[in-house]
């Protein structure tokens, strides 16, 4: 893809832990929406904001954390790019945010139950960035 994207997503992992595939012993971060259930964080990209503004923007409104972008797959999705992203180790638990399309914020080995969102398109992500 060589447009820029319509919407970013974010993988998260905590800095200094090995990048694993679901169930394979690190965690990523997720997001419950309140309609659509747990996904990633992630959103649209707003007027002259770059895919990289934009990303650090959505995860710091979804689950209060800088991040840091490792690499972009931007192939997985046709308008949509994901990055690998990480941030501070001691992030931990699950928690909330002053965003009403997030009702909760919590770490998982495993995929989560999912609502809008296949496990497959998690385990594909997962597969990626873990290689």
């Amino acid at each position: 893809m060589t447009n820029a994207p319509v919407f970013v997503l974010a993988w998260v992992t905590r800095k200094g832990e090995e990048l694993t595939p679901m169930g394979g012993g690190g965690e990523v971060l997720f997001v419950e929406h309140p309609e659509r259930g747990w996904e990633i964080p992630g959103g649209h990209l707003e007027a002259n904001e770059s895919p990289d503004e934009a990303l650090v923007r959505e995860v710091r409104e979804e689950t209060g954390l800088e991040c840091t972008i490792v690499r972009w797959n931007k192939d997985y999705y046709p308008k949509g790019w994901v990055a690998h992203v990480r941030v501070s180790s001691s992030s931990t638990g699950d928690w909330g945010v002053d965003d009403e399309k997030v009702a909760s914020v919590k770490w998982w080995s495993e995929v989560p139950p999912v609502k809008a969102w296949t496990v497959e398109e998690f385990e594909d992500l997962a597969r990626f960035f873990s290689s």
